[in-house]
């Protein structure tokens, strides 16, 4: 539990930052701050405030990725309101707490129910999902799910680029990047992003965009979740959608470094309206890998002919479907609709190109999987396209030149220690091929060059400006 503060320290810290805040642009009305101590800030919010000895805390903790279920935070804050994050954020920063924010609590670090932070759980915050027909643009809060986004844009014949897990929140997505099966025509989900509402340590709420605090803002396309404030709102664009055809080209499990390999070969030469991803799957049943690949109405058998000769051998099994936009979602979203809190370990790690040896390094590692630590999922995602059309320091992004990374994703079945060994050993396969990670698929105890690159100097300095005294939790140092 946080120290008790009086009235009087606290008007002095509060009074500072909003002070410190005229520098910043964009400023909207202060926060009030509360009286003092917890109470004074259960009194001064619209919102909860639960504290460990509340009978609700145990499950207010958790978040979806159940090794972090001990986790001890000191608090959780429901606000209702921009102005309640505006006066619990003014709380924290003059206690000196940690700030965690929580959208979807997918991270694979816990980070949004980390251990003595005061954690900003933004599923109440108002506001929707609000579509501007006239702009193409949309404005959603924090923790609206992909799903309920693609619900939405769909019913006005639009779309967003997203990843294929719809329960994730968008704001932890859209700010580490936002990689999915639209980012070859589309760009990444934080390409997309044209403003954010931000609400600083000290309490005051800013607008990033390209004409204010545009620092913020490219720190925000790609600078990962909840590092440089709490953000309230977000704004994309938005594209047209039509209907597609899918392929999935299913191989032996002994193919998968040629498979790899052949996939890389299909992108290098499809042009941007296609897509595909490349995977291995080790779990009870068995093992094996695939290429699922999208591209416009009518052209399934053309897509199904191509890979199968950039691959040089013929799948086993070839599936083909044309879906409209929405359907498209729910079936590369496979069963996880309405998924079931699970633990999980994952990584990734990023690659200039995939050619043989990198290959059969990935598909090492993958064969090294002991099936004992559960269910792995090895995911190949392209890095190229519309996305490798910006360049790497124009936002926080990095990874523009890279043509692919792995994820690499287990299922831990109660056994984390064993899957995140085998983690390790999956880095070490692939290590002398790996120019880095994806801060999306961030993995505790890593420098903070290896998912920012060579903006991670620029990064660094962007937090100090906003967040001087390292307020923001993060599980990077930068």
């Amino acid at each position: 539990m946080a120290r008790e503060i009086s009235r009087q320290t606290f008007l002095r810290g509060a009074a500072g930052a909003l002070a410190a805040s005229a520098m910043l642009g964009s400023v909207r009305a202060g926060a009030e701050p509360p009286a003092s101590g917890w109470q004074g800030l259960s009194s001064a919010i619209g919102g909860q405030v639960l504290l460990p000895d509340n009978g609700h805390f145990g499950s207010a903790k958790q978040v979806f990725n159940t090794n972090y279920n001990g986790s001890s935070p000191a608090a959780i804050v429901t606000p209702t309101s921009t102005a309640d994050v505006q006066k619990a954020m003014a709380f924290a920063a003059s206690n000196k707490l940690p700030v965690a924010p929580r959208s979807g609590g997918h991270s694979y670090t816990g980070a949004s129910t980390a251990n003595g932070a005061l954690v900003f759980d933004l599923r109440q915050l108002p506001g929707g999902i609000n579509y501007d027909a006239a702009s193409g643009r949309v404005t959603t809060t924090p923790a609206t799910s992909l799903w309920e986004l693609h619900q939405a844009l769909a019913a006005q014949g639009r779309g967003i680029p997203t990843g294929t897990c719809p329960s994730v929140g968008v704001a932890g997505h859209a700010l580490g990047g936002g990689l999915g099966a639209q980012s070859r025509h589309a760009g990444l989900l934080s390409d997309a992003l044209t403003a954010a509402t931000v609400v600083l340590p000290g309490g005051q709420a800013v607008t990033a965009s390209n004409a204010e605090n545009p620092d913020l803002f490219w720190a925000l396309r790609g600078g990962g979740g909840g590092n440089f404030g709490v953000t309230t709102s977000l704004t994309f664009a938005t594209f047209p959608v039509a209907d597609v055809d899918v392929v999935d080209l299913h191989y032996p499990q002994e193919s998968f470094a040629q498979v790899l390999v052949g996939w890389q070969d299909w992108l290098r030469a499809a042009d941007k309206r296609f897509w595909a991803l490349a995977d291995s799957t080790t779990e009870a049943t068995g093992k094996h890998c695939r290429i699922t690949a999208t591209g416009p109405a009518g052209s399934g058998n053309g897509m199904a002919s191509s890979i199968t000769s950039a691959v040089g051998m013929q799948p086993a099994r070839t599936d083909s479907h044309t879906f409209n936009y929405l359907d498209l979602v729910k079936y590369l979203a496979v069963n996880n609709l309405n998924p079931a809190p699970l633990g999980y370990v994952g990584g990734s790690d990023v690659f200039r190109t995939v050619d043989a040896g990198t290959a059969q390094g990935i598909a090492a590692a993958v064969n090294a999987f002991p099936p004992e630590a559960g269910r792995m999922i090895a995911i190949m995602h392209a890095l190229d396209g519309a996305l490798a059309t910006v360049g790497p320091g124009a936002t926080a992004f990095p990874w523009r030149g890279p043509s692919a990374l792995v994820q690499w994703y287990v299922e831990n079945n109660g056994a984390p220690t064993a899957a995140a060994n085998w983690l390790t050993k999956a880095h070490q396969a692939v290590q002398q091929y790996s120019v880095g990670g994806y801060v999306n698929y961030l993995e505790a105890g890593q420098p903070a060059s290896r998912y920012f690159g060579p903006n991670t100097a620029k990064l660094g300095a962007v937090r100090q400006k906003y967040d001087p005294g390292r307020t923001m939790f993060s599980g990077l140092n930068f």
